[in-house]
């Protein structure tokens, strides 16, 4: 029992300091990894389907996650792995994707605005002569 003491100190000290476990992702490499998935999820939605509805969706969805993966070197057990530790805390998870909405807002906006600023200005009515 004296012997078992310490080691349920040390193992509950480790526990309570709440340290991300070495085989998940750091959260910014995670983030980033959500980040490339969200943007793969709206390419294959309003692109890749929309161009070619007879695709089969599970094959093409798991082909752009393997590219992410590969992209990030990542293996899909490491990003699930760390997806399940990240939705057990979701005031980091919530953070994360709070984050990438704000991203993908900030991207919409950016894309809109160059958009606007490439047509040419529209020149002004001429006045009429009275």
């Amino acid at each position: 029992m004296n012997r078992l003491l310490p080691l349920l100190i040390v193992a509950l000290t480790c526990f309570a300091c709440g340290g991300r476990p070495r085989d998940v992702l750091p959260r910014e490499k995670m983030q980033a990894v959500l980040w490339d998935i969200a943007k793969g999820g709206e390419f294959v939605n309003g692109y890749v389907y929309y161009r070619h509805p007879d695709l089969n969706r599970a094959l093409v969805n798991q082909q752009v996650l393997n590219q992410i993966f590969t992209l990030h070197k990542i293996t899909k057990k490491e990003f699930e792995k760390s997806l399940e530790y990240y939705q057990r805390k979701p005031d980091i998870f919530v953070g994360m994707l709070d984050s990438i909405n704000a991203q993908q807002t900030r991207a919409k906006q950016d894309t809109l605005h160059r958009s606007d600023s490439s047509r040419p200005a529209t020149p002004a009515p001429a006045a009429r002569p009275q």
